[in-house]
């Protein structure tokens, strides 16, 4: 399906990442750098940090969360994927179809 022309397509990525003990500053840093990771929040409990990221297309989310978790200290994550279809450039409202 093609979208007209002004509407965008927006796939949000939302993943808890567990990591080692002791290697929450640098993945912390190294996460921060990223201009697709929209946010890193610290969390307490079972994972480490929730992460906001953005994308055109799930597999550049994929991409991410893949090269997330081939990192040696990352040991778990918990992605959830959100998607927003429709909403123009001019108007912030969703596009109905």
């Amino acid at each position: 399906m093609r979208l007209p022309v002004g509407v965008i397509t927006v796939v949000i990525g939302l993943t808890m990442i567990k990591v080692n003990s002791g290697q929450e500053r640098m993945v912390y840093a190294s996460l921060q750098k990223r201009p697709e990771i929209r946010d890193v929040y610290r969390l307490f409990g079972e994972y480490s940090f929730f992460l906001v990221m953005q994308a055109e297309e799930k597999d550049d989310i994929r991409r991410m969360l893949g090269d997330i978790k081939s990192r040696e200290s990352v040991i778990k994550t918990g992605p959830i994927l959100v998607t927003k279809d429709g909403w123009s450039r001019d108007r912030a409202v969703p596009a109905i179809a």
